[in-house]
């Protein structure tokens, strides 16, 4: 309760989406497209990745960019955007990284504690300064975001990872190295 007023404090949240306009989303996502289509698309396909479904409910062919993230050596995908709902159940697709399309299998993770806990590896890894950008969201001034911060951003945005799968037989050669773009 506030002293001044007798009501209950309002807590924002500490994490939430990174805000955005939808025309300016949609021509960043073309320049993306354009850029990691190509066969040397350089530095920045060493953590984005364009991800190549079909609609589950649509039938429509869709092609978006997407971070891509290692956590305990494997590929995830954080994303808060809708698309993600074709991938549950599992589906198949491909994704193009590093200038190569590969046959892939998406799976939404769907366990909220694993969700926040590789959110918040993730956010130390990269850190406050690129954190925000490479995982799409905005975190208040204050202290370092905790586990429980993740977990209600994960109830609350929602925060979701992707589970990718290559069918390369060796994900080994396409590792993303974590260590660069800070």
């Amino acid at each position: 309760m506030t002293a001044a007023t007798g009501q209950p404090a309002i807590t924002l949240p500490r994490i939430s989406r990174a805000p955005r306009d939808d025309k300016e989303q949609a021509a960043a996502n073309a320049r993306m497209t354009a850029l990691l289509s190509q066969p040397n698309p350089g530095q920045v396909a060493t953590h984005l990745a364009l991800v190549h479904f079909t609609g589950r409910r649509s039938g429509q062919p869709y092609t978006v960019p997407a971070g891509v993230h290692r956590l305990d050596g494997a590929l995830y995908l954080a994303t808060s955007s809708s698309w993600r709902h074709n991938f549950t159940p599992a589906a198949d697709g491909e994704l193009t990284w590093q200038g190569r399309r590969t046959p892939a299998r998406f799976r939404l993770v769907t366990d909220p504690g694993l969700t926040a806990r590789g959110y918040l590896e993730l956010w130390q890894r990269y850190g406050r300064e690129t954190g925000p950008r490479r995982l799409g969201i905005t975190v208040t001034d204050g202290p370092e975001p905790t586990l429980d911060d993740f977990r209600a951003a994960v109830a609350d945005v929602p925060l979701t990872l992707v589970a990718v799968t290559l069918d390369t037989g060796d994900t080994a050669e396409l590792a993303v190295n974590e260590r660069t773009s800070r």
